[in-house]
C-alpha cells in the first residue's frame, strides 16, 4: 500500500504523509497564530469602551449611567462589527487557500489573496447554504412529528415523542455527518483543478464517506485530549500565579482585577493562549487531511502528472 491508497491508516495521517516543506505545519500554525491575535487586537480596540465600562464599579451601580454610556459607545461597536466580518472572512480565505495548495500541489506556506482563494469563497458560500439546509431539515424532520405526537396531550404520548424524538436526532446527526463526509474534498478539488468542484466531491468520496468520518472522529478525541491537557496546564498555572497575588484582597474587586492585569499573569496567560491558538491552526490543517486524500486519490486524476510532485 502506497501514501496515495484511500485507506483509514493514511487517512489519518495524511498530513505527515503529503508532500510539501516538511516545516509547513509550523509555518502554518505560528503565522496563523500571530495574525489572529492582532486581529483581536483589532477587535479589543474597537470593543474596549464596552469592556472598561463592564469593569467600572461605579457604573455597573448605576444602570441608567450605564445605559447612556452604551448607546453612546453603540457607532464603534458596530463599526468593529462591519470591520470584523470581512476581515474574518479574508482570514479563513488566506489560510484556507495554503492549506489546500499545500495538499493538493505540495507547495510551502505561502498567504495569497489569489483565485484560489475566491473559488474557496465561493465553495464556504455554498457550505453555508448546505448547514442552513440541514437546520431546517433538522425542524422537519426532528420537531414536526415529535410535536404532532406530544399534542395528544397523554402522559404516554409525551414520553414517546422524547423517545423519538431523541432517535431522531441521533440519526439525523449521523446523515449530517455522513453528508458532509461526501462532499469534504470540495475545496481541496476546486484549489487541484482550479475550478470551483462542489459537485464533482459526491463522485470522489464513493465508498470513502465512513472512512472520512472515522478519521474525524479519531482525530476529534485525539485533539480533545490534547486541548483538555493544555487547559490543565493553563489552569494550574493560573491558579499558582493568582494565589499569591490576590492572597488577602479577596474581597476587593478592584484591588483583584489590578492584580490579574499585572505583568506576572498577563505574560504566563498570554504564551498560553497564543499556544493554544497555534494547536488550533494546526489542528484545521490536520483534520482537512482526509478529504484532501480523497481528492487526490481520485480514480480519474491518477495518471496526471501534477500527483508525482504531491506526495513523498
Amino acid at each position: 500500500m502506497t501514501h496515495l491508497d484511500f485507506s483509514f491508516d493514511n487517512a489519518l495521517f495524511h498530513f505527515r504523509r503529503t508532500g510539501g516543506p516538511k516545516e509547513f505545519l509550523l509555518k502554518y500554525g505560528a503565522t496563523y497564530a500571530v495574525l489572529y491575535l492582532l486581529m483581536s487586537a483589532v477587535n479589543l480596540w474597537l470593543q474596549w469602551p464596552m469592556f472598561a465600562m463592564m469593569f467600572n464599579l461605579d457604573m455597573m451601580n448605576d444602570p441608567v449611567a450605564m445605559e447612556g454610556a452604551m448607546m453612546g459607545q453603540m457607532g464603534r461597536v458596530l463599526l468593529g462589527y462591519l470591520l470584523m466580518l470581512p476581515l474574518g472572512l479574508a482570514f479563513w480565505m488566506l489560510f484556507e487557500g495554503a492549506n489546500q495548495r499545500r495538499y493538493m500541489r505540495a507547495e510551502g506556506f505561502r498567504l495569497q489573496l489569489g483565485p484560489d482563494e475566491w473559488r474557496l469563497l465561493v465553495v464556504a458560500l455554498i457550505w453555508f447554504g448546505l448547514f442552513i439546509a440541514l437546520y431546517l431539515g433538522m425542524i422537519i424532520v426532528v420537531a414536526l412529528p415529535v410535536g404532532i405526537i406530544a399534542a395528544t396531550g397523554s402522559g404516554e404520548g409525551a414520553a414517546m415523542a422524547g423517545l423519538l424524538a431523541l432517535v431522531l436526532a441521533i440519526a439525523y446527526m449521523v446523515f449530517a455527518l455522513w453528508l458532509a463526509a461526501r462532499f469534504s474534498p470540495a475545496a481541496a478539488l476546486t484549489v487541484r483543478d482550479r475550478s470551483i468542484r462542489f459537485g464533482k466531491a459526491w463522485r470522489v468520496t464513493k465508498g470513502k464517506a465512513w472512512t472520512i468520518v472515522g478519521s474525524w472522529i479519531v482525530l476529534m478525541l485525539i485533539m480533545m485530549v490534547v486541548f483538555f491537557v493544555f487547559y490543565l496546564i493553563f489552569a494550574v498555572a493560573m491558579v499558582a500565579a493568582l494565589m499569591p497575588v490576590i492572597g488577602g484582597i479577596e474581597d476587593d474587586p478592584t484591588a483583584i482585577f489590578s492584580a490579574m492585569a499585572s505583568p506576572g499573569i498577563i505574560i504566563p496567560g498570554a504564551i498560553l493562549m497564543v499556544g493554544f491558538i497555534f494547536l488550533q491552526a494546526c489542528w484545521m490543517h490536520i483534520f482537512s487531511g482526509p478529504a484532501a486524500l480523497a481528492a487526490r486519490a481520485d480514480p480519474q486524476w491518477a495518471d496526471n502528472p501534477a500527483i508525482d510532485e504531491t506526495f513523498v
